[in-house]
């Protein structure tokens, strides 16, 4: 057997990474092994928390705290807690049996630092609390160390969910100064602050923005030496330049492209969604490696490859099929947190007329070849399937004779949209309104309009504002009011609860007063705004999200609120309600005011002098 090329190797690990049936490579002491293993460092980059832990521990004046690594799977943990171990020790951790004790000498004295790299193994219950005493008595000395004076420190790298079972699984007479670290952990991690007095301090990695990682990981996978491989392996089939492996790379190091996976890592904030370090490199490796014909559906040197070069399959492999996962079984993909996410946008999905009209008959109709030629047939990273023509053709003459050719069609004209929404300049977003192609229509508009002008510091335009008071409106009375409001109207319903209908008038909020009755503000927590809504000397707040801005968007717009989406009407009706709570208001006990809609979408409210007693 030949020996490996350093191509070779380098392909090998990147491989690791993707969503590979034997990838235990994707925990942080598999990937040392494999690294060291094959001589090639692995993918690395300085974590942005990583200075929030490296803090915590100053050699020169020996004022440790002790620290709790918190985080979703894959948020990097375990690699910071390594790279601690490294920064005190001068050697490598060893992370045995989930637990490593560290002695350092500091200008203060010597101090003792003990690692919990992982608590799966305190799951062994006896009627759902921890077995082990040994376990409970680590966390108490980790909580006397966080209050009380104590030359040893601890750091606990547990998954937010771990974090709360851990606690709820301690045995009913746990000491009392482990419940009082459990108080400042819960409490510290639902209110997002950092530290608890001079020697506990919570990082919460789950919020670094899922942008800032999706960045430093584009950087550590695409800047690497090891890329020379396209050139001094060319005669490899695996790096030949009209592989789909090449193709890749050089559509994943377009700067457009780049940007275009950063701007899905924003959505993933402005969504609520939190993308991990290894959720994103899982998504890198298998957009530059991933072909339904290969192994695990992930491409590996070897024969291979050979066999699926000479196939002429290199489409197969396309970027916009492997980033959007279509190379992947479905389970493989509801396995994994990102390609849940990026199913969520419904990119290439959604039908919109000007678009599928250019696919369809662009290059038959005279009106519509430029803008054809400008969008659809452009292919500067020759990623198109090139059988598409012929399977149009077939659709268009009628030749399809079974309902699974059709959908095979429907199919290669949803991943076409997939593959011009990924190409597209922002001119052309703009120009062909190709947000459409997804589920969030709004989105744009939201990122651009609404959440960069508010994180600069300034206010949205007017026209935002007028079109989200007139969603609120329309949700929160039932009525189908003005498109674009000046005020917000607080009602509730004849039996004072969640009536579909509200027309019993409260209050309402001037988008022109001082302060602004409905205001979008900047978070302190978090790339979504706020909504603030104020009346009564009181105010309610609530996050924008992007679901909630293309719901109130679509709704001011004229969809039916319930039926466009029972979810968000829900939503909104819970945020109604705690409104009116927040605010106070309520009807009076003398009398009613009705409303009813006039022309134009306006209202006039009348009132109803209630019997006196």
């Amino acid at each position: 057997m030949a020996a490996r090329t350093h191509g070779e190797k380098w392909i090998r690990l990147l491989r690791a990474y993707g969503p590979v049936a034997d990838n235990e490579a994707m925990q942080g002491e598999q990937v040392d092994k494999l690294a060291h293993y094959y001589g090639i460092p692995k993918l690395a980059f300085d974590h942005p928390a990583r200075k929030l832990l490296l803090d915590c521990f100053p050699l020169d004046s020996g004022a440790f705290r002790n620290v709790v690594l918190t985080g979703t799977a894959g948020d990097g943990k375990t690699s910071l807690c390594f790279e601690l171990v490294s920064q005190l020790s001068g050697h490598p951790a060893k992370g045995l049996n989930g637990v490593e004790e560290v002695r350092v000498n500091t200008g203060a004295g010597s101090r003792t630092v003990t690692l919990i790299y992982d608590v799966t193994a305190w799951r062994k219950r006896t009627d759902g609390h921890i077995i082990s005493s040994d376990d409970v008595a680590l966390l108490e000395r980790m909580a006397r160390s966080s209050f009380e004076t104590s030359d040893e420190f601890f750091v606990l790298a547990v998954n937010d969910g771990q974090m709360h079972e851990l606690f709820r699984a301690l045995p009913p007479d746990a000491p009392e100064l482990v419940r009082r670290l459990e108080s400042s952990l819960i409490g510290l991690h639902a209110r997002n602050e950092r530290d608890s007095g001079d020697r506990l301090r919570l990082v919460n990695l789950s919020m670094v923005p899922s942008e800032r990682i999706m960045e430093l990981c584009l950087a550590a996978v695409l800047d690497r030496a090891e890329w020379i491989c396209f050139d001094e392996e060319s005669d490899n089939p695996l790096f030949a330049s009209s592989f789909s492996l090449a193709r890749n790379f050089r559509t994943l190091n377009t700067p457009g492209i780049r940007e275009k996976l950063t701007t899905l890592a924003r959505i993933a904030d402005v969504t609520g969604h939190h993308l991990p370090i290894r959720g994103v490199l899982c998504l890198l490796s298998n957009a530059l490696l991933g072909h339904p014909d290969a192994k695990d559906r992930v491409l590996r040197p070897g024969s291979e490859v050979n066999a699926i070069a000479k196939s002429g399959t290199a489409h197969k492999g396309a970027f916009h099929r492997n980033l959007f996962g279509e190379n992947l079984t479905p389970a493989i993909r509801r396995k994994r947190e990102i390609y849940r996410f990026l199913a969520m946008l419904h990119i290439g999905e959604e039908t919109t007329n000007d678009l599928d009209e250019l696919f369809v008959f662009g290059s038959r109709d005279q009106e519509l070849r430029t803008s054809y030629d400008d969008l659809v047939a452009a292919d500067p990273f020759s990623q198109r399937n090139p059988d598409f023509d012929n399977v149009l053709r077939r659709y268009i003459r009628g030749d399809m004779n079974s309902d699974e050719e059709t959908r095979g069609f429907l199919r290669e004209l949803s991943t076409e949209r997939r593959r011009v929404f990924v190409q597209a300049t922002p001119a052309q977003f703009r120009t062909y309104s190709l947000w459409k192609t997804s589920v969030f229509h709004h989105a744009r508009e939201f990122l651009d309009e609404v959440v960069a002008p508010v994180e600069s510091g300034r206010s949205p335009g007017r026209s935002h504002l007028r079109k989200l008071a007139s969603g609120l409106n329309r949700i929160w009375t039932g009525l189908l009011l003005a498109d674009h409001a000046n005020e917000v109207y607080l009602t509730t319903g004849l039996d004072l609860t969640t009536s579909a209908v509200s027309d019993v008038y409260l209050s309402q909020v001037e988008l022109d007063a001082e302060p602004p009755g409905l205001e979008i503000v900047r978070q302190d927590v978090g790339c979504a705004p706020e909504i603030v809504v104020r009346s009564n000397g009181k105010e309610f707040r609530f996050t924008l999200t992007l679901p909630r801005f293309e719901f109130l968007c679509r709704v001011a717009d004229g969809a039916m609120p319930s039926s466009f989406s029972r979810e968000s009407c829900a939503d909104f009706m819970s945020l109604k309600q705690r409104c009116l709570r927040d605010l106070r208001l309520r009807t009076s006990s003398r009398s009613l005011q009705l409303i009813e809609v006039h022309g134009g979408g306006t209202i006039q409210r009348f009132p109803i002098h209630l019997a006196e007693q």
